[in-house]
């Protein structure tokens, strides 16, 4: 059976079973960057000598990769489409909230969606002065 749908089909699917495979009334959130645990840029050395401040450093990471997406869904999203990755912290996040996130978007894709829908897509979560 073929059915004509009126949209754009994507050939991705959803981060988890957990998330809803449809939701109506949605706010899109394009973005190009990792939504995965953070990790310094390469190049970039930490010298620790403390065990105790590794863990402490593993925490931050996850800190900062959860702030990512609790500010992405803050701002009303409840769809999340990025070019990049999406691990399983940051799907089970979107779980919770009842949201979908989907990875790994074609570049192409992500930018003729945001153009249909008068989106635009994030390449970082940083305000214009730099925060």
């Amino acid at each position: 059976d073929s059915k004509l749908i009126h949209g754009f089909a994507l050939n991705c699917t959803r981060s988890s079973q957990g998330m809803p495979s449809s939701l109506k009334n949605c706010k899109i959130a394009f973005v190009d960057f990792n939504l995965q645990h953070y990790r310094a840029q390469m190049g970039v050395q930490v010298l620790i000598n403390d065990p105790d401040k590794l863990e402490a450093v593993r925490q931050k990471e996850k800190e900062i990769a959860k702030d990512r997406i609790k500010s992405i869904l803050d701002a009303g999203a409840n769809v999340v489409l990025t070019t990049k990755g999406l691990d399983d912290m940051a799907a089970k996040y979107f779980v919770e909230r009842g949201c979908i996130g989907v990875r790994r978007v074609r570049n192409e894709d992500i930018r003729r969606i945001a153009r249909m829908t008068g989106g635009k897509v994030c390449v970082s979560l940083a305000t214009m002065e730099g925060e």
